[in-house]
């Protein structure tokens, strides 16, 4: 059977909607009250064998909103198990509570599908009453009723389900323990941690649970997870060291700089990485050297981390090391060492990227213009000209952008050159946009002259276009307030 939630998803819905609408309407024109009629036709077509019909029927009811809610209610006492399930979905997707008692009543139905329907809905409902029939249906025998019970439970986030839950995550539903510890997450819960803690070892899990963690209070979560760094499993104390990324206590940096020197090369990177949370200067007092030193580590892995950690945490001290890795042999950490130096942010960088824009890799060269960009210094503007006539397009592209943000207007005859023999849609975008933002009469005379040939890709000459009426508009602006 399609699962339901692909209804709002259906190409033919719309189409048999309408033909179930008209329907309603023709009953109307026989005296009957039209909305009347529909809904009583909609509701009794959801037990229609065919699934398009029967799911369009929900669509149509839900989008008929509360005056179906009476009609659905009664549904759920159908005869046809499939009547019953798709009204008590419905119920849910229209959102009035009237309908939480019989969603209630319904949870002891013989069909899996509408104990599993009523469950989601209770849940979308807000349903605190339903919190103990929810709990009762975690021992159900049908997993997808357990499993929408906990979802249903976790929105609800009343803290009776907590231990109910961690039952469940203990039990046999292995591969929807994700799911299952998102709930415990929602009602965030102290009670839940000992539990997800647990879970820290588990390498496909682990590091979504040291995400859920960081919902917790810090102070209920820090001494537990620093116990856990002494771990023998790497893969725990790897995780543990992951949960620091969400609780950025400063207490934790001595223990984060510590695990730098982890025999595992997992902790270590984990380690690097997430000191890079750690940015005021009593942290990064005790990080700086300790990451710097970590470029020096035998994995690339680790380095790229440390490299990371000290772009984010501005590390001027790090600008000769980062430097020296412009000329490395691994790809990504070149990459990596030019995205730092751009977050670091000091023009002392710019004489380093403009000697590696060399290099033959066209993402560096692509990275090397965003970090141009990010440094702001317009000694770089000469080395971004040059990439218009770089060998691959999407570093043409990636340079015009740049140039129209730093705004010198150096660039403007440079653009308008690019684009005599330019090919390529989107550079051809990118350098109409980067003379828009320079501006100029030299630039908006290439944009008029852009808009009034045939031959342009169309996006091109409306880009230009578009450009120039702003242009135009911001000159009459500026007149009208002067005079």
């Amino acid at each position: 059977m399609t699962k339901l939630n692909e209804l709002f998803s259906c190409r033919h819905a719309k189409l048999l909607i309408l033909l179930l609408l008209l329907s309603g309407i023709c009953a109307g024109c026989l005296g009957q009250d039209p909305l009347e009629a529909r809904v009583k036709k909609l509701t009794h077509s959801l037990g229609d064998k065919d699934q398009n019909v029967s799911y369009a029927s929900v669509y149509a009811l839900v989008d008929i909103g509360e005056p179906a809610v009476d009609s659905l209610i009664k549904a759920l006492k159908d005869d046809n198990p499939q009547v019953r399930s798709l009204a008590a979905r419905a119920l849910g997707e229209i959102g009035d509570k009237k309908a939480v008692d019989s969603l209630i009543e319904v949870l002891d139905d013989p069909s899996p599908e509408v104990r599993m329907n009523a469950t989601f809905s209770l849940g979308s409902l807000g349903a605190a009453e339903a919190v103990e029939p929810l709990i009762e249906l975690l021992k159900d025998e049908n997993e997808g009723v357990v499993l929408s019970a906990v979802s249903s439970l976790g929105a609800l986030r009343d803290p009776r389900a907590v231990e109910p839950i961690c039952e469940v995550l203990n039990g046999n539903y292995y591969d929807a323990r994700w799911k299952i510890a998102s709930a415990l997450r929602e009602i965030g819960d102290p009670r839940a941690i000992d539990t997800l803690l647990s879970l820290l070892g588990d390498k496909e899990l682990g590091p979504s649970v040291a995400s859920m963690l960081g919902n917790f209070e810090s102070e209920q979560v820090f001494g537990k997870v620093i116990k856990l760094l002494d771990s023998r499993d790497p893969t725990t104390r790897a995780n543990a060291v992951a949960v620091f990324e969400y609780h950025q206590d400063p207490a934790a940096v001595p223990y984060l700089v510590e695990m730098l020197d982890d025999g595992a090369p997992e902790v270590r990177k984990e380690a690097a990485f997430t000191l890079g949370f750690f940015k005021e200067p009593e942290e990064t007092a005790q990080s700086e050297q300790p990451l710097i030193s970590a470029l020096e580590d035998s994995e690339p892995e680790v380095k790229e981390a440390a490299v990371g950690s000290l772009g984010r945490i501005k590390s001027k001290e790090s600008i000769p090391y980062l430097e020296g890795l412009l000329q490395d042999n691994n790809q990504n950490l070149r990459i990596a060492a030019v995205e730092a130096l751009g977050r670091i942010g000091d023009p002392e960088a710019v004489d380093f990227l403009i000697a590696a824009l060399e290099d033959k890799n066209w993402q560096v060269r692509k990275q090397i213009v965003y970090s141009f960009v990010e440094i702001g210094d317009l000694q770089a503007v000469d080395s971004m000209i040059s990439l218009l006539g770089d060998e691959n397009y999407r570093v043409r592209q990636i340079a015009a952008g740049g140039l129209g943000k730093l705004g010198d207007q150096r660039a403007v005859e440079p653009l308008l050159k690019a684009l005599e023999t330019e090919r390529e849609r989107n550079v051809r975008a990118a350098e109409v946009r980067a003379l828009g933002e320079l501006g100029g009469p030299e630039a908006v005379e290439g944009l008029r002259r852009i808009t009034m040939d045939m031959e342009e890709y169309w996006n091109v000459r409306t880009a230009a276009g578009d450009i120039l009426k702003t242009i135009e508009g911001v000159e009459e602006a500026n007149i009208s307030s002067t005079s």
